[in-house]
């Protein structure tokens, strides 16, 4: 009897795919994938998450196609592949058709050299910052309401400016711990609102396009772009027609971006 060969696999990726327009994580099935422009291909787990065995670890674009979405383009660096486990959160815009069904809000347009576009609900302020620890990168928030924090892409905003810094949670420690990717940047007070954060898509020829979920009365959103290696933040209010336009610069609307943000 010849012994039993053993194979082994190792997870070099884990892939969440979240719906923008909705928040809840796809599932389905035609999704295609591509490596610095080689397809690769995942095994699906029975809780929706993508698995791709072996995937090297070296840094990389990931490019996602799935039907009703535009198409996705991610960076993954050697910290991210290195990770345990190597996750990546991925979030799909929309295309015009599904969004035409369902109800969601668009900022679409041109910028030169956009690189990112993002942005947080303006009224989110459900969980707060109640310490951080900048050594072990730990944020300590109050949360009466116990919403589970299970994304990875939040921001802490400080709402007196109508700025927000993103960040990453890689694991949580407790109910009320998370820990952070990377130390934050900016000071930021207790009581300041930590909100998940929605992404948008950057396509050819400086385009761009964010889709966020109609799903509440306020539909006021501060929007973040990045360009030339700068951050640009503008508060947009979807309930008014003139404000869904991306405008520059940023230093010339800073007191009138600010007075909405505090305003109701």
């Amino acid at each position: 009897m010849e012994p039993a060969v053993i194979i082994r696999h190792r997870a070099g990726l884990i892939v969440r795919l979240i719906d923008t327009a909705t928040g809840r994580e796809v599932t389905q099935r035609d999704v295609r994938f591509a490596r610095d422009g080689k397809t690769v291909f995942p095994m699906q787990r029975s809780d929706g998450m993508l698995v791709f065995l072996d995937f090297p670890s070296e840094a990389c674009r990931l490019t996602v196609h799935a039907a009703r979405f535009l198409p996705q383009q991610i960076s993954l660096t050697d910290e991210q592949l290195a990770a345990k486990p190597p996750l990546a959160e991925i979030h799909l815009v929309p295309d015009e058709a599904y969004a035409a069904r369902w109800p969601c809000d668009t900022v679409a347009g041109r910028w030169p050299g956009i690189e990112q576009i993002d942005a947080v609900r303006m009224a989110d302020a459900d969980c707060l910052v109640r310490d951080y620890d900048e050594r072990r990168k730990i944020l300590t928030l109050f949360n009466p309401h116990h919403l589970a924090l299970d994304r990875t892409y939040y921001a802490v905003v400080n709402p007196d400016v109508c700025r927000y810094e993103p960040t990453e949670i890689v694991e949580q420690c407790s109910d009320e711990k998370f820990r952070l990717a990377a130390p934050l940047q900016q000071p930021f007070g207790n009581r300041s609102p930590v909100a998940r954060r929605v992404h948008g898509a950057v396509l050819p020829r400086d385009q761009y396009v964010l889709r966020v979920p109609q799903d509440a009365s306020d539909r006021r959103w501060l929007v973040r772009w990045r360009s030339g290696g700068r951050d640009f933040y503008q508060t947009v209010d979807f309930a008014l027609p003139d404000s869904v336009t991306l405008r520059s610069p940023p230093e010339e609307r800073a007191e009138t971006d600010t007075q909405r943000c505090k305003g109701g």
